[in-house]
């Protein structure tokens, strides 16, 4: 139908002019470019709109003055430690069930607020409080942990797989312990984490992620190299470093897809690509490994696999970007325009995305957020003027259409449709992501303040 449209000559020269014009302008600007009106991501840099110290004001209120408070009132159980998080947008309790993935995940969040930031002893034993809780009524006798407990420690849902709770508290306890100076919860941490790649070695496990057998998924290399990387940079071990270069060479090498410039997300074990799920990409994850995969590269002072993950997350991003209504798709399956997906029941909610077509559009709080981290980490070592923009728009995408301030809430939508319409109520909040996003870029705002001017490359 499209080829029988004419268009006047003027209008069809200027759209092919524009279409042939953008791919050389990307092709010409160089990873390291800085937007010609900018002085380098300190003193002249704008994001946002805002210059980087009142960016960091921004953030700095929205960490302290809205996102802790609300859970500190409705989300941490201060009597029995740990956190709840099936919470309405007002606080209102659904139920005070606890999950194993926010458990570790809170102990991360507190513990890394009294490493980089206050020495507050109230986080740290909001933090303690929760590993206490933790491994007193999570680890079962046969290794496995529970993934679902009431308020006061009873279970409700045994194991079945999941291995990213345990995985969640293996990065909780290595950021406590640095805390606390606890030798038995770093002790944990390391045992866990090598308990875990060991599981992952073994074709009779599953896959946690998509629980399907003879296959592993992108997302247990981001959990490994992300906690390997923060456990190496405080403690050496000959076995977390084979895990972090294990989970480097799967993504880089294995996962990553030439054809297309993406990530797939799932692997059979001998590394090829199964038939239904070989062209599938889940944007927000490969966003959020390659980032991860980044700070590895400058842990390693590696700056060609700096600059590798610059340009692939930025093919991520112009091919995964919802360029009409804002927001990271969740997923694409290339050239599968009829593909109907799979419903998906978000963890920890009521809600069912069915979609058909070629992407899935739903949209996710944690997107926007490994967004914002990933960005703010090429602006800070790269200053690349993409990133620049990708960050602007994440930003300004979520303040309208996820942050429910302007209806009356502290915090905003975890999961949405494509458009991101208000939702009234919700039947849970997010205690990881969007904090981890605001503590980490406040630190690299600090570190572009600091040195008015991009960072050092690696070497």
């Amino acid at each position: 139908m499209l080829s029988k449209i004419k268009l006047p000559r003027r209008d069809f020269l200027a759209l092919t002019t524009a279409a042939v014009a953008e791919p050389i302008a990307r092709m010409s600007a160089q990873p390291g470019s800085l937007p010609p009106s900018s002085q380098g991501p300190g003193r002249g840099l704008k994001l946002a709109g805002m210059s980087l110290p009142e960016l960091r004001k921004h953030y700095q209120w929205e960490l302290f003055e809205a996102y802790l408070p609300f859970w500190d009132r409705y989300g941490i159980d201060h009597k029995y430690g740990g956190f709840m998080c099936a919470l309405d947008h007002d606080g209102t309790m659904v139920n005070d069930n606890k999950f194993h993935w926010f458990q570790g995940r809170g102990i991360w969040v507190y513990s890394f607020l009294y490493n980089h930031f206050d020495k507050n002893p109230h986080y740290l034993e909001i933090a303690k409080k929760t590993k206490d809780f933790m491994l007193e009524h999570f680890p079962q006798k046969d290794g496995t942990w529970a993934e679902l407990v009431s308020r006061d420690g009873k279970m409700l849902k045994p194991f079945s797989g999941d291995l990213f709770g345990m995985y969640f508290a293996a990065e909780g306890l290595q950021e406590y312990a640095y805390a606390s100076g606890d030798d038995e919860a770093r002790k944990m941490a390391f045992q866990l984490m090598k308990q875990l790649f060991a599981k992952l070695q073994d074709p009779a496990v599953p896959d946690p992620e998509t629980g399907m057998m003879g296959v592993r998924s992108q997302g247990v290399w981001m959990v490994t190299v992300r906690t390997a990387t923060q456990m190496l940079r405080r403690w050496p071990d000959s076995e977390i470093v084979a895990m972090a270069d294990h989970s480097v060479n799967a993504v880089i090498k294995k996962h990553y897809n030439p054809e297309f410039g993406l990530d797939t997300e799932t692997l059979n074990l001998d590394d090829s690509r199964p038939k239904e799920l070989a062209n599938i990409t889940v944007c927000g994850h490969s966003v959020e490994t390659l980032w991860m995969i980044m700070d590895e590269a400058l842990r390693r002072k590696d700056q060609t696999l700096i600059d590798l993950c610059a340009e692939r997350l930025r093919h991520h991003l112009d091919v995964c970007w919802d360029h009409i209504f804002g927001g990271l798709a969740d997923s694409i399956n290339v050239n599968q325009g009829a593909y109907q997906w799979p419903v998906d029941t978000p963890v920890g909610t009521n809600y069912q995305f069915r979609e058909v077509g070629e992407y899935k559009w739903n949209k996710t709080s944690w997107s926007f957020d490994e967004v914002l981290i990933s960005t703010m980490a090429v602006i800070e070592h790269l200053g690349s003027e993409w990133a620049v923009r990708y960050f602007n728009l994440a930003r300004d995408t979520f303040d309208k259409k996820m942050s429910l301030k302007s209806h009356g809430f502290p915090l905003f939508m975890g999961f949405a449709e494509r458009q991101m319409e208000f939702q009234p109520h919700v039947v849970r909040q997010e205690n990881y992501h969007h904090a981890r996003q605001l503590m980490l870029n406040l630190l690299a705002m600090d570190r572009m303040i600091k040195r008015e001017g991009p960072a050092a490359k690696a070497g």
